[in-house]
């Protein structure tokens, strides 16, 4: 135990090339003193567990080393169980590894660089018609909202895909725009559970009413339901929703859905996702002030059962030319990114969130975002990871994820998937049709179809995907230079995990 505290506390700073006697003796006991440089192997074990996209390239321009020796020093590592701990477990950075290593074992992103198709590993569904809010976060057009008549066929080209998902393939709802204003949302959620797939949903909360409950029983098939929960008091929902309302509105449906899910599926699991904005830092604490009395207003069993916390990742703010700032109707922006400033007064607000939520609810399993987990161990860390435009894929990776709206449009990125968004419609592989999913896709990757891309195209892409280009960007770069990564993940085709399992790590 000792052992692993000196190392996990030796992960969390950063690298020096000076090592404290106690890292040393560690991992030269663990080389069983062999004539490796302990030094070497210290800095590839640290890079690849607090950035896991890290390339054999920079490793070797890093060391200053030829590829034999780096193929020596990885061949250690790779063969150490205790090395490939620290690298996928202990380092700041475990929830970037935690998602790739699905991704790795499947093998998809070797496919993805060899243009080969494969049914995507990762489906997201955007049945959502509108949205009642107007978040300044959020990348949408506010302007558009899909007619009605393409709601019918829409919802039966939904099923006709959850009935043809490979067995390797997840599925989650969300938006795009709010999922529950799909008045055929429910029969989706059922046809899916009829066929095996568990079904996470996205939703803003609004319309998740005792009435909407009554009239939509498939809800109840769900496997997790999760509220974007956008303000813990009336003030803070309003500056990011601009909806009066919903404050009071959401919590309530809270409540009671609650109280109905602890009746009807208790194995529902039910949770909450808060972003943290440069302006409501100083209301996390408040989150646990609002869901203990939530929870102390459920009167027949459990409450909520995780929270997430994440970062804004920069889908509007962060963009120079305003190029989504300045669409017609669009309510609000919020403005940039957090700074190294903000991100460490938030070390200090993470400490008393944790030791406050152990000691008041101590049964809510917490959640935090990628870049978020060095802040929640007490340390800065590293910003959360992004490519810019130019280094996104030049044809994406659908093998890997795609997000399907209610025309059938198969968007290449999520944030791609909204109504109208200026400039989204070249990240659209294709349109369902004549031909199904497989086909529209098929045709698309094994064509080659590249798409050009500019520097404000990054705006298209969630913390997700720009994760999931890192990864595929990582493996080009290593077959270029035929060097294998020291991680050991076995190859293996697997039955798909639920792609977002919050309520755990």
């Amino acid at each position: 135990m000792e052992k692993i505290k000196i190392m996990k506390e030796w992960l969390q700073s950063e690298h020096d090339s000076y090592l404290t006697d106690d890292v040393h003796y560690i991992i030269n006991e663990e080389i069983k003193n062999e004539t490796y440089n302990v030094e070497d192997i210290a800095l590839i074990i640290h890079r690849l567990s607090e950035m896991p996209w890290t390339t054999q390239k920079d490793l070797l321009d890093e060391l200053n080393i030829s590829k034999d020796k780096l193929r020596e020093l990885n061949k250690v590592i790779y063969n150490n169980d205790f090395f490939q701990q620290l690298i996928v477990k202990e380092g700041l950075g475990r929830k970037y590894w935690n998602t790739m290593i699905p991704y790795i074992k499947n093998g998809v992103n070797e496919k993805v660089v060899n243009y080969e198709y494969q049914y995507p590993f990762r489906l997201a569904l955007f049945p959502g018609l509108s949205c009642m809010y107007y978040c300044g976060f959020c990348g949408r057009n506010q302007n558009a909202k899909y007619r009605g008549s393409v709601m019918k066929e829409g919802n039966q080209r939904f099923k006709d895909i959850i009935s043809n998902m490979p067995k390797h393939s997840t599925l989650s709802i969300s938006g795009g725009l709010e999922p529950l204003t799909n008045s055929g949302l429910s029969d989706i959620i059922s046809h899916a559970k009829s066929e095996g797939v568990r079904v996470p949903l996205i939703t803003n909360g609004h319309m998740l009413t005792s009435k909407y409950l009554q009239r939509n029983p498939g809800i109840w098939d769900l496997d997790s339901l999760r509220i974007s929960l956008y303000g813990v008091d009336e003030e803070s929902t309003y500056f990011v929703t601009r909806h009066k309302k919903a404050y009071q509105l959401v919590k309530n449906n809270m409540i009671e859905f609650l109280k109905l899910r602890n009746e009807k599926n208790p194995d529902l699991k039910f949770g909450l996702n808060y972003i943290i904005l440069p302006e409501n830092i100083d209301t996390l604490l408040g989150l646990l002030d609002y869901v203990n009395e939530v929870n102390s207003q459920v009167d027949n069993g459990r409450g909520v059962d995780f929270i997430t916390i994440r970062e804004d990742f920069g889908s509007v703010t962060e963009i120079n030319d305003d190029v989504d700032k300045q669409v017609e109707g669009r309510k609000y922006h919020l403005e940039g990114l957090m700074t190294d400033e903000q991100r460490t007064q938030l070390i200090d607000v993470f400490k008393e969130f944790n030791e406050r939520k152990d000691k008041e609810c101590p049964e809510i399993h917490v959640d935090f975002g990628y870049a978020m987990v060095a802040l929640g161990d007490g340390v800065l860390g590293k910003p959360l990871a992004r490519v810019t435009g130019e280094q996104m894929r030049k044809s994406g990776y659908p093998q890997m994820s795609v997000a399907i709206d209610s025309l059938g449009d198969v968007f290449l990125y999520r944030e791609a998937g909204f109504l109208d968004r200026p400039g989204n419609q070249k990240f659209v592989a294709g349109r369902i049709g004549e031909k199904d999913l497989e086909g529209t896709l098929k045709d698309f990757i094994e064509n080659k179809v590249q798409v050009d891309r500019n520097d404000s195209d990054c705006r298209f892409m969630d913390s997700y995907d720009h994760l999931m280009t890192l990864l595929v960007n990582q493996t080009e770069s290593d077959m270029e230079i035929g060097i294998q990564s020291p991680v050991r993940i076995e190859k293996e085709e697997q039955e798909g995990q639920i792609s977002n399992n919050w309520y755990k790590d």
